[in-house]
């Protein structure tokens, strides 16, 4: 295990499930934002300023590796910022943490930058057919930091995350949107549904971030679970498992979002994640979707609990 890890993005879905589990697992790391918090246990530091991440690193050490999980306005693909804030943020952190010493940087990217290629996704491939301002970002992030890494004799680590699903997702997201229907034992409108995703579930994202941590050489990993599912097929599972009744779900209700990526059927090749760390994601679907509903059950009780206090 890294001797000691910074985070970014630790108060996202993903990066919630990564601070358990390094907690979990006993080891040392910080989280950093360059978004200002209430909380003490965040530390914060302008990434847009390379005097500011020096300074960090002045007070509290170099860490071995850096895992950025944290992009602004993800839920907003096509915005500028992808190509200007962020991108340069992240140019700004790549540099800085390695003159500082910076052993591994992962930089978290996702199974959008295939575009619309169908089938086995191996590493290798590029895009194909439109991408938004989000993946052009986190690729040309992904280049300048495998071309810094090769230069200065660090790793550099592009881990392209798969579609991650759990407890804790952004309030409107579907598997929210399922589990307040069947609460409220209304109909759940939907398009229909007819694409497909390679799901993992957050706890193994997690898990295999922090196996990834320990990767000794530059390469980029996909992390997903190998393995397709139409999303019909999906939300068919997650609403018998809740026990809803079948006749409220209503499948082409309106038409996908033109918004959306085509998402066909393609699902990550796992073989460079298990040759390079021994481990890949075993978790069925619906295993993984029982231990959502139990997490979000979990927390709408806790959440009963409090009001009530």
């Amino acid at each position: 295990m890294s001797n000691s890890i910074w985070l970014s993005g630790s108060r996202g879905f993903v990066g919630a499930y990564v601070k358990k589990l390094l907690t979990d697992l006993d080891v040392s790391y910080k989280c950093l934002s360059n978004s200002k918090s209430q909380d003490e246990n965040i530390i914060y530091v302008d990434f847009s300023n390379k005097q500011k991440i020096k300074e960090a690193v002045d007070q509290y050490g170099v860490p071995e590796t850096f895992i950025h999980l944290g992009w602004g306005n993800v839920y907003e693909p096509h915005d500028e910022s992808h190509l200007k804030e962020n991108l340069e943020d992240g140019k700004n952190l790549i540099d800085q943490l390695y003159e500082c010493g910076l052993k591994r940087f992962i930089l978290i990217g996702s199974s959008s930058e295939y575009g619309d290629r169908t089938g086995l996704l191996k590493e290798s491939f590029t895009s194909s057919g439109e991408v938004n301002n989000y993946v052009k970002g986190k690729v040309a992030l992904s280049k300048y930091g495998l071309n810094a890494a090769k230069n200065l004799s660090r790793i550099f680590i592009h881990a392209r995350l798969f579609y991650t699903y759990g407890a804790g997702q952004q309030h409107n997201s579907l598997i929210n949107q399922l589990f307040q229907s069947h609460l409220q034992n209304a109909e759940m409108n939907l398009s229909p549904c007819e694409h497909y995703r390679d799901y993992i579930h957050v706890s193994e994202a997690a898990e295999g971030l922090v196996n990834i941590s320990n990767v000794k050489e530059s390469s980029i990993i996909n992390l997903g679970s190998g393995n397709v599912i139409k999303l019909k097929e999906f939300v068919e599972i997650f609403w018998d498992e809740l026990g809803a009744e079948p006749n409220l779900l209503n499948f082409g209700s309106y038409d996908q979002p033109s918004s959306e990526q085509s998402q066909p059927r393609a699902y990550a090749d796992l073989s460079t994640l298990e040759n390079l760390t021994g481990w890949k994601p075993e978790m069925s679907i619906r295993d993984g979707i029982r231990r959502t509903i139990n997490d979000l059950r979990l927390s709408s009780y806790s959440q009963l609990d409090k009001e009530d206090e």
